[in-house]
């Protein structure tokens, strides 16, 4: 009965019945890209917490926090872990930072770098927009992935299975690494037109996630990307590079096309400035499934 009425919506109120088998999931991510924990930005994430209890976060963790010099890593994972919430769930992020590489054994590679900048330093940090996809080889990379995992297990946040990779520089390198160590979640598709504003058409990151990710698109949704190893697109970007409006709108396109999957989120280093962007849009996409009659459900990992 239901397939005849959407098929000849005249029928009854056919769009609303319709619509109601409809629904869809919004995971949000946060990255934690390994440059500070300022109490700005951690406080910022906790007020974000309370105001939506409701939501799970997929927290994508750089274990580079725990291994600089003098870190007091007690002190740090109690600093990430005042931010959880029981249903949170916790993953991998990287970039390529010198020190994460040289304490995984990883010779460091200095370029290519997606923002252009000079990554050679002598005995200072560096490395953090080195692209990994096409800096290292699949064996560097599967040594690294490996190694950092294990750092993060080491301090308390168990072994990850999900994964973003900084700069969403991932490619059949990466992807392989990430197989070879047992990851079933990735996200780090996406479409680099919604970066191109802040970065420029011509900045080695469009030009380098036009590479790699050339057909990406906000529609897209998730596929395997190898044998047990699922690819979730971060197909809504990240906040820094959304506003409230941009956000809604992805939203409402996806609805529309009745897509099932949005990825979103912020990076931990900037909530204080850009995590409004979000906040202020989540309460504009319920609505709008509201008024579609969808379903919208807040992703879960487990």
């Amino acid at each position: 009965m239901l397939l005849l009425i959407c098929l000849f919506p005249a029928a009854l109120s056919a769009p609303a019945l319709c619509a109601a088998e409809q629904k869809i999931t919004v995971y949000l991510t946060v990255d934690w890209e390994g440059w500070s924990l300022d109490d700005e930005n951690l406080e910022t994430i906790r007020a974000f917490r309370l105001k939506y209890p409701h939501i799970p976060m997929l927290h994508l963790l750089n274990p580079v926090y725990f291994i600089r010099q003098d870190a007091d890593t007690a002190g740090i994972a109690e600093r990430i872990r005042r931010t959880l919430l029981p249903t949170d769930t916790y993953g991998l992020h990287l970039h390529g930072w010198k020190s994460l590489v040289e304490k995984c054994k990883v010779p460091y590679k200095s370029s290519p770098s997606f923002a252009q900048a000079n990554e050679e330093c002598n005995g200072n940090e560096c490395g953090y927009t080195v692209s990994l996809e096409f800096g290292y080889t699949p064996e560097e990379l599967t040594q690294l992935v490996g190694c950092s995992a294990a750092l993060l297990s080491e301090h308390g946040f168990g072994r990850p299975r999900h994964f973003r990779a900084g700069g969403w520089q991932l490619g059949p390198g990466l992807a392989s690494a990430l197989q070879a160590n047992g990851f079933t979640w990735d996200s780090s598709r996406t479409d680099a037109g919604l970066i191109a504003h802040s970065w420029g058409e011509q900045s080695a990151l469009v030009k380098m996630l036009r590479r790699l990710h050339p057909a990406a698109s906000t529609l897209d949704q998730p596929r395997e990307l190898l044998p047990g190893l699922m690819q979730y697109p971060n197909n809504a970007s990240l906040a820094d590079y959304t506003s409230t409006e941009q956000l809604v709108t992805i939203f409402r396109s996806l609805v529309e096309a009745r897509k099932t999957v949005m990825v979103t989120g912020f990076h931990q280093e900037t909530a204080f400035v850009y995590l409004d962007n979000l906040e202020a849009a989540i309460p504009l996409m319920e609505q709008e499934a509201r008024l579609a009659g969808v379903q919208l459900e807040w992703g879960r990992y487990d």
